[in-house]
């Protein structure tokens, strides 16, 4: 028993130390600490948009004066909440937490690249850097092509 252990483990550690699986391993690594940033940084966007709102809501429940711009505001962050309660909570119910984690992802991945947005919109940055993406991957294809091509 402690053989055929001892085989999967050694297997396995040739494996993972191949260079080209550890490149891509970091590779996948660095994707995923990159959106983690985008999600923590959106939430962050989103609780200050919702405080705004919350202004807004105290201003016209006192009977103030709003602007257009105001009222344009705060009806994007209701929709904003609702779209956030409607994708988010639902995959976070799912038991195991960094599997709804990386559900989420995907799917928002796999929607944003049909050019779907499920999240509100301060999750997706003005600058598309670092966001995968149609052109980003088509951009990457590219590269690696014309690195093929030049060898």
């Amino acid at each position: 028993m402690k053989s055929i252990r001892k085989r999967i483990i050694a297997y396995l550690l040739r494996i993972f130390t191949h260079p080209k699986v550890k490149d891509q391993i970091a590779r996948y690594a660095k994707g995923f600490i990159g959106e983690a940033s985008r999600y923590s940084s959106g939430f962050k966007g989103e609780a200050i948009e919702t405080k705004d709102a919350s202004v807004i809501l105290t201003k016209y429940i006192k009977r103030e004066k709003i602007t257009k711009a105001e009222k344009k505001q705060f009806g994007r962050q209701v929709v904003d909440l609702l779209k956030g309660t409607g994708v988010v909570v639902p995959v976070m119910l799912i038991p195991l937490p960094f599997i709804s984690t990386l559900l989420l992802i995907i799917m928002d991945h796999l929607l944003l690249s049909m050019n779907i947005k499920i999240l509100p919109s301060s999750f997706y940055p003005q600058k598309k850097q670092g966001l995968l993406t149609t052109e980003g991957i088509e951009e990457d294809l590219e590269k690696v092509v014309y690195k093929e091509k030049g060898k």
